[in-house]
């Protein structure tokens, strides 16, 4: 059902549409605006720019690469969500250094980790550029066949497409790979690890299987990004020592991956359980109480369990006044 209701929101463009629409190239963020003349390798190049990591694919040509912004552009006209990164990321007339923080705003998010997210989503797209990551090719992946199915693509574009899926699927699937982004998290841990010793506050942690598996994956028309489990938990002290607590032993199925710490403020009067009750309540009003949430046939721990996601956290902690640790964010890597 949910594929038609995506194919409604978009009417495939007849020739004499395509044609008309190719008079107006799009440039990309960070160096280019509307109808600007740059090849689509300079355009690649000025969008490495702000990349530490990546691996090349296909580079579209001219007339592919114009293909795919027209079909960009009527996303955008169609308010889904990697049409509205299009629209604030290439198309409107914004400063490059604010573009980020302006695509962060329109979502109401308190982090840059989606509209970050969103925009190596588009450089994949437009230019063949994969993240390193098996979480977040797995994501393209999935956004690339969408936009695949709403539009009338040619059979030279639809070709250069299918060559980027296969290659980042098999990022997705690369064993290294996945090693890879588990090493970058142990060492996000270890770099906070000093900081969160002797303080008190919320944790959240979850599972690699969750990550590459959404339990609730975001429609195109919703500005939210995916939910999954994730376990919101309370230290008294040594919020990490309280996580290794949770995750070791033989029952574990995979090495966690922890993604955020609200931490109080030292001296201010408050109750840390309180604190505890206020997050998850605000949760629960939200609808992202996990399968266990209410029943009394588990023990807490079970109850700790939420489908959720770091943006909609970061907003409830920013709510209660709390310092939002950034420990690991998986739908993104610079």
């Amino acid at each position: 059902m949910h594929d038609d209701l995506e194919r409604e929101a978009f009417a495939p463009a007849t020739p004499a549409e395509r044609e008309a629409e190719s008079e107006t190239e799009y440039a990309p963020a960070r160096g280019g605006h509307p109808l600007q003349p740059l090849s689509r390798a300079e355009l690649r190049n000025r969008a490495l720019e702000s990349r530490n990591s990546y691996q090349l694919g296909e580079l579209p040509g001219e007339e592919v690469g114009a293909e795919i912004d027209q079909a960009l552009q009527r996303e955008s006209e169609a308010g889904t969500t990697l049409g509205t990164a299009f629209r604030f990321l290439v198309v409107e007339d914004i400063p490059d250094e604010e573009r980020i923080n302006s695509l962060k705003e329109y979502f109401d998010h308190t982090s840059p980790g989606t509209a970050i997210g969103l925009r190596q989503h588009l450089d994949a797209v437009r230019f063949g550029i994969f993240p390193q990551g098996s979480s977040m090719a797995r994501q393209i992946v999935a956004r690339i066949k969408s936009t695949m199915r709403n539009h009338d693509f040619s059979p030279s574009a639809r070709e250069v497409l299918e060559k980027n899926i296969n290659a980042l699927e098999g990022i997705a699937s690369d064993v290294d790979a996945f090693e890879a982004e588990q090493d970058k998290a142990e060492l996000a841990e270890q770099s906070v690890d000093e900081k969160l010793s002797d303080r008190t506050g919320v944790y959240v942690f979850t599972y690699p299987h969750y990550l590459r598996h959404p339990t609730h994956p975001s429609k195109e028309s919703e500005k939210m990004p995916d939910r999954t489990l994730m376990k919101v938990g309370f230290a008294d002290h040594g919020i990490l020592d309280r996580v290794n607590q949770e995750t070791s032993g033989a029952g574990v199925p995979e090495h966690r991956r922890v993604l955020r710490a609200y931490l109080t403020t030292p001296g201010k009067s408050r109750s840390s359980r309180n604190v505890e009750r206020q997050f998850h309540e605000l949760l629960d009003s939200a609808g992202h109480a996990g399968p266990k949430r209410g029943s009394t046939e588990y023990q807490r721990g079970g109850r700790e369990w939420f489908y959720s996601n770091v943006d909609f956290l970061d907003r409830i902690a920013q709510l209660l006044d709390l310092e939002i640790i950034e420990i690991d964010s998986p739908q993104y890597e610079l």
